[in-house]
Formats: C-alpha cells, structure tokens, sequence
C-alpha cells in the first residue's frame, strides 16, 4: 500500500531531524518519493520556532495501524517526548493518506482530518503526488509554506554530498597509520574503513611519482541528470562496483509521464550510485561516477 507520511520539526536542527527520519522510514517500506523540505509557521500554539516539513511516499507492507504504531515507535527512538498539543516538537509523523482507505477512529483518522486546511502538509504532498496540486488552489487565506533556503536542491544532492565525504575520509584514511575507522548513525546504518595488513617480512609497495594511489579513479566521469523528474531504475538495478561492458541504460528520468534514459555513455566501472529510486532529481545533478579506466 502507498501511504503519504507527513513529516514536521521544530526543535534542535529541524532539517537534520527530518532527514534522519526519512531515511528511518526506509526501514519501514519502500520511499518511492519525497518533497523538498518546507518551512511553515507554528499553528494552534504560535509562541515557538517555526517548523521545518516534508512528505514521503512510502510504499508498506504494513496495515494502517501497524503503520501507525511504528511511526510512534520511531518518533520516541528520534528523541520525541510527550508535550502539549500542537506545542514545540523534534519529530512528528502524521499519515496523511493510505492508498484510498477511509479510517475514522479515535486515534486514527485517515485521510488526516486537517489535510486540506494546512499548507504544510499539502503543499509538499501536491509535489510528490500531482493529485492533491488542485487543493493547493483551494487553500484558505494565509495558509503558506516556503522552500528552505538550504534546501533548494533535491534529496540526491545530499546523497552526492555524503558520497563525498566518504570518498574525502578514505584518502585521508590512505595517509595516515589508522587501521579501522567505523561510522555509525543512530539508527546502526554504519561505514567501516579497514587497511589491508602487508604480509610480514614484504615491505609496503612503494608508490611511482605521479602515480594514482590504489583505489582512486583514474578517470572518473560523472553521469548527469539532463532534466528535472523523478529518478528510477532500470532493470537490473545497476549496483557500485558493477563493471559495464559497454554503453548501456542505467536508469531513467520520469518527466511528466515521459521516460528519459540515462546512460552509461561507455564501458568502465560504477564508483557512485547517488540516487534512490523514486527520488525527485534537477538539471545537471550527478546520478552516477564511473571509472573509465
């Protein structure tokens, strides 16, 4: 079932809040689309930061109240505690639709009662599904939302940015005497970086001037969007590490209903995947980094 899942916060670092939750949800289903990030102003209490929202589509296996159970599950484990109503908040997660199902019961109510009269939750809803962009007309007076500033560029942007910086920590890890470096997030998603040991007695190959060190591209050449759409695999999925043969499709760029290939313009091997299926992408954002050789 496709459930929309609004996101809401307000306390500490909202966008790192919200974006520790999404990629939370990824445990609980498929993400098949999300919005840019929003910022809005408090509602019903107003004496309180303004609050940074977003919407996901995600694709569950779960019922509407084993959903609903989880989702307070991961609120507490992303630091929410109980408050007031409408009152300041780390985390919030509201489902807003449930494929089409109607529920009304007294801590369930599906669609979420107050969809269509709060700009935070449908204005971000109305980008990752073109159904409810109608009802964004409808609004009442004064109900805004605005893009935030840092969040001008889609989610891939923040995938290439990690990417980045794993790539940055292992040249680093290459010239110093570390022998285990470990990452991890709060949710156990980790990164591990080890140095190969040197067999004893064979001392460590010594590197030609100008030589690229082991590992490191030789030749690395990014694959970019060509248009702004919603990011999704061919089949197969393509996976880091993979070696092509030669040209071949990787993905493509839905737009507006019309199927844009992406391709691997070559052969070489995949560096970098830098984007999640059903991830909104722009003009110019790099998809893919491979290694020509």
């Amino acid at each position: 079932m496709l459930a929309a899942i609004g996101l809401g916060s307000n306390l500490r670092n909202p966008p790192h809040n919200v974006r520790a939750a999404i990629r939370a949800l990824r445990r609980l289903g498929d993400v098949r689309a999300c919005s840019q990030l929003y910022s809005s102003k408090p509602w019903g209490k107003t004496d309180q930061p303004d609050f940074c929202n977003a919407v996901v589509l995600l694709e569950t296996q779960r019922s509407a109240r084993e959903l609903l159970e989880d989702l307070q599950s991961l609120e507490r484990r992303l630091g929410r505690t109980p408050g007031e109503r409408w009152g300041p908040r780390v985390i919030d997660l509201d489902i807003l639709t449930y494929g089409e199902m109607e529920v009304d019961e007294p801590d369930l109510q599906i669609p979420h009662p107050r969809l269509y009269e709060r700009a935070f939750a449908l204005v971000p809803l109305a980008e990752v599904d073109a159904r409810f962009q109608a009802a964004v007309a409808a609004l009442p007076p004064g109900e805004t939302v605005a893009l935030m500033p840092e969040d001008e560029q889609p989610t891939g942007e923040f995938s290439a940015g990690l990417s980045q910086r794993v790539r940055t920590l292992a040249a680093a890890f290459r010239e110093t005497d570390l022998i285990r470096l470990r990452i991890e997030d709060e949710f156990e998603d980790a990164i591990e970086i080890r140095r190969r040991p040197v067999p004893a007695g064979l001392p460590a190959p010594a590197q030609p001037q100008g030589a690229v060190p082991p590992g490191v591209p030789a030749n690395l050449h990014p694959i970019k969007a060509d248009l702004v759409g919603v990011f999704r695999f061919s089949r197969p999925t393509v996976t880091e590490g993979e070696m092509l043969d030669g040209d071949r499709e990787l993905a493509y760029v839905d737009a507006l209903g019309i199927r844009n290939p992406v391709r691997s313009l070559g052969g070489g091997r995949v560096v970098s995947v830098l984007c999640h299926d059903g991830e909104p992408v722009e003009y110019g954002q790099v998809l893919f980094e491979i290694d020509r050789g």
